[in-house]
């Protein structure tokens, strides 16, 4: 069974596709944890997007490039059945920039691995707090 598939099960309006444990921590009913990096992250989206998902939150949110930080989430509605093309159009978008940006592959110590957490997850919960 995949990620999505499990959200079927849940009565949402709308999910958080992560891959940062601390959102999934901070918002567990409302999150799909994703077992990967960004790119997986945007693909499991776009994936959603394909089954009528909308994007709520858009992937390239914030000043830190989707190539420097490891972890990444974002807000999409349930699946509805109808593609929506924006969402396509701006999925698609981050794929391609994340594929024109630099492979940095670098380790990071546990300490900026804090810091990007938490950074990723104040974009949510600000996002939480305007919806």
């Amino acid at each position: 069974m995949s990620e999505l598939d499990v959200l079927k099960e849940r009565v949402l309006e709308r999910v958080i596709i992560t891959n940062n444990p601390a959102v999934v921590e901070g918002f567990q009913m409302d999150s799909c944890h994703i077992k990967g990096d960004v790119r997986k992250v945007f693909t499991t989206v776009r994936d959603a997007v394909h089954k009528g998902a909308r994007i709520l939150t858009h992937p390239l949110s914030g000043s830190v490039k989707p190539n420097e930080s490891p972890y990444k989430s974002i807000v999409i509605t349930v699946a509805t059945g109808k593609l929506d093309l924006k969402s396509l159009s701006i999925i698609e978008d981050a794929i391609a920039m994340l594929d024109r940006l630099p492979d940095k592959n670098r380790e990071y110590d546990e300490s900026v691995l804090e810091d990007f957490r938490i950074i990723d997850l104040n974009f949510i919960r600000v996002a939480d707090m305007t919806s």
